[in-house]
């Protein structure tokens, strides 16, 4: 595992400065946690709990545990003045090769809005990017962040491609009837293949660029399959998928994890873009069906918040919007490295 070392920066520095762990790491966690608490769910928590631990020792054990706390954490810049720590923008390689860089964590503090901050420490990443030659620069945002989406196109950012998280906080007594007209059919946990093809065809090649199907997230080896006939069994956890067959693959399938331990219930759905508006409501409706009798907990949902046809159906279930997150990218040019 590589490890950046940050460059020590001058305490009486003000404005942009490059983050230094033994220095801002406390200060970072706090504006983090202040800007983006009602935002992060609970592997951010985590996350934020820890970086916030680190930032408390890490004036007494040195800048190099707190460097090493951030294994993917590669550079960044702070906003300063009087010693105290006003914005913060987090920058990280987005693959191996460096030639997509994400910004993250932009943070300023409620008072000092507005002053321009935010637009001074995303140039600087940019010119950070420039200078290691990255080719693209991405980033999310709130979708209702309004102010924050005309400051990305001020700077050059376009959209790529929207995401969200949808919450039922309880099954309805009455599950929702099978769709007439609408023949589903369970499949088998081997048949991964054919839903991995299936999410693959159901996000845009721009959405795929952004993030990339995970086929991780569809292989069912030997061990998965064994430890889903043994969590049916126990009755602490039974996955179900069901699908759409066409002639030659799937047109839309439903995945649901019934966990008896975890805090929610997960649901998961596609539909190739060519039978958009035929099978979301049949889907989602089958999905809830196969949670009858699960401990009550609430129902989770990640999904295409552009797939319109798919939030009418998880709306129409009584799924509410929990986040929607965009995506935005800028190509990074030349004049980047020079700019001030």
């Amino acid at each position: 595992m590589a490890v950046t070392a940050f460059a020590r920066s001058d305490p009486a520095q003000e404005g942009v400065v490059a983050f230094n762990a033994t220095r801002h790491l406390r200060q970072v966690a706090e504006l983090v946690g202040a800007t983006f608490a009602d935002e992060l769910d609970a592997n951010g928590r985590a996350s934020l709990r820890e970086m916030q631990l680190v930032g408390r020792f890490s004036p007494f054990l040195g800048g190099l545990w707190g460097t090493a706390f951030f294994e993917n954490f590669v550079a960044g810049y702070v906003w300063v003045e009087a010693g105290q720590v006003l914005g913060n923008v987090t920058l990280q390689r987005a693959d191996f090769v460096g030639i997509r860089w994400r910004i993250s964590n932009v943070a300023v503090a409620p008072q000092h809005r507005g002053r321009g901050i935010a637009h001074h420490l995303v140039e600087a990443t940019l010119r950070e990017i420039a200078r290691r030659g990255g080719n693209w620069a991405v980033l999310q945002v709130r979708a209702d962040n309004l102010a924050a989406h005309h400051l990305y196109e001020r700077l050059g950012f376009t959209d790529v491609c929207r995401d969200g998280v949808w919450r039922l906080p309880i099954l309805p007594a009455n599950l929702p009837q099978s769709e007439p007209g609408v023949s589903l059919h369970p499949l088998r946990a081997s048949a991964w293949r054919e839903r991995l093809d299936l999410a693959h065809a159901a996000r845009t090649s721009l959405a795929r660029w952004a993030d990339a199907v995970n086929p991780a997230d569809y292989q069912v080896g030997l061990g998965r399959q064994l430890g889903e006939v043994l969590g049916r069994m126990t009755g602490f956890y039974r996955v179900e998928r069901w699908g759409v067959l066409g002639t030659t693959y799937l047109l839309g399938a439903v995945e649901t994890q019934l966990n008896g331990i975890a805090d929610t219930h997960l649901l998961r759905f596609a539909v190739r873009p060519e039978a958009r508006g035929r099978f979301e409501d049949a889907l989602v409706a089958q999905g809830l069906r196969t949670l009858a009798g699960a401990p009550d907990r609430p129902v989770v949902v990640e999904h295409d918040a552009d797939h319109a046809e798919g939030v009418a159906a998880l709306e129409t279930a009584g799924f509410r919007p929990q986040r929607v997150l965009l995506t935005m990218r800028r190509l990074i040019v030349p004049g980047d490295v020079g700019k001030t």
